[in-house]
């Protein structure tokens, strides 16, 4: 767990008080604590502004790391779930006899149930509350992937995916939307990235794991490992509180009070008194903005650049990374075992990229970190393209850096895309930018597969090149530098 200096938020931006209806109860009460140093007094006197600025003086605590163990199993398992298709992949070819299209097919399928989830979890989340959500989507991913281990046909395995899909592709924005939401703006970069590590981690764990497990034990044991989640439908909602930022903006503000102090119970020392919290009861008084404010004039530049920064990283990862095995081994003529080890090569260098991202974000800023890796993701491509015809390990090694400069822009899209929207649509905005991650999985694997079967890689590598420079330009005219910021702050 991070260790914070106190830091002292400038008052600026506007609010965003949601219009949703409430429809269901999300109960804190019982993580309150007699230990708490709270100093708001009784639910009944508590702001929105007194909530904010509690949350600002708290440095990270035991909750914090709770909250980020649990939410990052399901993370982790994400990850581990997504990419678990690019380690059994050569064997199911074999076992169905697969053709392009249908290969093509099962990689991109999942994609679909993901393009929903996208948008259907966030929107959940931004009326029954962030654990809600999360708890529901982990269970999907988690009973799904036990399913996919039993699958008897590829029909079966690819109807089972694309349901999982659901899941997998809910959980990410709206987990990343709550660590966002209950951590305070200094060190908030390098706290939720810290975090979402976990994501690379569970894609290298898969890579790695299936590059073991796979050859020895078949394909089915990747999928019921892929199946811990569920353990989340269960517990999530009982030992971790839910965003005292939500409670709050939604009005709930005794059960606010509530969620917060089971943080404020964990402090390791006293916390300050809250002292004048005006300057952030300033911060919410603003406009209520709704999900079409999305796209307002307030709002379009900061949603484009998030778009394109999410389709990017759609595009390479699903379009390269599930593909490398089978290029290894069917384009360079690899033994398994040597293509599933390069394949995991690549996602190594992808944890070291996000680890190196989470140092340094709050010093450099989101915006450099995102442009910088993304072009330089860019120039490894290129140099794939070019020296395509060398040899395995040369061209391996281009794509795992390319994987690694990826990663650090895509870790950074979890603490960039939450900050940039107010707390009534954070979910939402956060879920869109998913849903065009989502979409560009959906073609991207079949833009490779027209490319690498016929035989052209240098095509297809300078193609994917174009993508990440596309990406660069567009967040570095239309993003704004968020660190620091308290996220009150940062709505306009």
């Amino acid at each position: 767990m991070l260790t914070q200096r106190q830091d002292t938020a400038s008052p600026g931006a506007q609010m965003a008080a949601s219009a949703s209806i409430v429809t269901a109860a999300e109960g804190a009460a019982g993580f309150a604590d007699s230990r708490s140093t709270s100093a708001a007094g009784s639910a009944g006197g508590v702001t929105r502004g007194n909530i904010i600025a509690r949350i600002e003086r708290m440095p990270g605590n035991a909750m914090h790391i709770r909250a980020r163990l649990l939410i990052g199993l399901a993370t982790f398992f994400d990850g581990f779930d997504v990419i678990a298709i690019a380690a059994t992949l050569p064997l199911l070819i074999a076992k169905w006899s697969l053709t392009p299209g249908q290969i093509g097919f099962l990689i991109a399928a999942p994609s679909v149930g993901q393009l929903v989830g996208a948008l259907v979890f966030p929107a959940l989340a931004e009326r029954f509350g962030r654990l809600r959500s999360i708890g529901w989507s982990a269970g999907i991913i988690g009973l799904m992937s036990i399913a996919c281990g039993f699958a008897p046909s590829f029909e079966i395995f690819a109807v089972l995916r694309i349901v999982q899909g659901l899941g997998l592709g809910g959980e990410l924005p709206v987990a990343a939307t709550y660590i966002n939401e209950v951590t305070r703006a200094h060190g908030r970069g390098r706290f939720v990235l810290l975090y979402e590590v976990v994501f690379p981690i569970g894609l290298m764990v898969s890579n790695g794991v299936g590059a073991w497990l796979v050859p020895h034990y078949g394909w089915e044991v990747m999928y019921f490992l892929g199946g811990v989640p569920l353990v989340l439908f269960f517990i999530l909602r009982r030992v971790v509180p839910e965003s005292p930022r939500w409670l709050a903006e939604k009005g709930r503000m005794e059960e606010a009070d509530s969620a917060l102090r089971a943080f404020e119970a964990r402090a390791r020392t006293p916390l300050p008194p809250v002292g004048d919290t005006s300057a952030f009861d300033a911060m919410t008084h603003h406009p209520r903005r709704r999900v079409r404010d999305l796209v307002s004039k307030a709002y379009i530049g900061r949603t484009l650049a998030v778009w394109m920064l999410w389709a990017t990283c759609g595009f390479i990862q699903y379009g390269l990374s599930t593909w490398l095995p089978t290029v290894y081994k069917t384009v360079y003529h690899a033994p398994l075992q040597l293509a599933l080890n390069l394949a995991a090569g690549a996602s190594v260098l992808g944890v070291v990229g996000s680890l190196v991202c989470a140092m340094i974000v709050d010093k450099v800023g989101r915006k450099p970190v995102i442009n910088v890796s993304f072009l330089l993701c860019a120039l490894s491509l290129v140099l794939a393209g070019v020296f395509h015809a060398s040899n395995v390990y040369v061209v391996a090694t281009l794509c795992a850096l390319a994987m690694g400069f990826l990663a650090s822009g895509f870790i950074t899209a979890y603490v960039y895309t939450p900050e940039l929207y107010p707390t009534s649509v954070r979910a939402m905005g956060c879920g869109l930018g998913g849903a065009w991650l989502k979409l560009a999985a959906i073609f991207a694997p079949s833009l490779i597969a027209s490319t690498i079967g016929s035989g052209d890689l240098s095509g297809a590598f300078l193609s994917l090149a174009a993508v990440p420079f596309l990406a660069a330009i567009t967040v570095h005219f239309l993003g704004i530098e968020t660190k620091g910021q308290v996220l009150e702050e940062l709505e306009v």
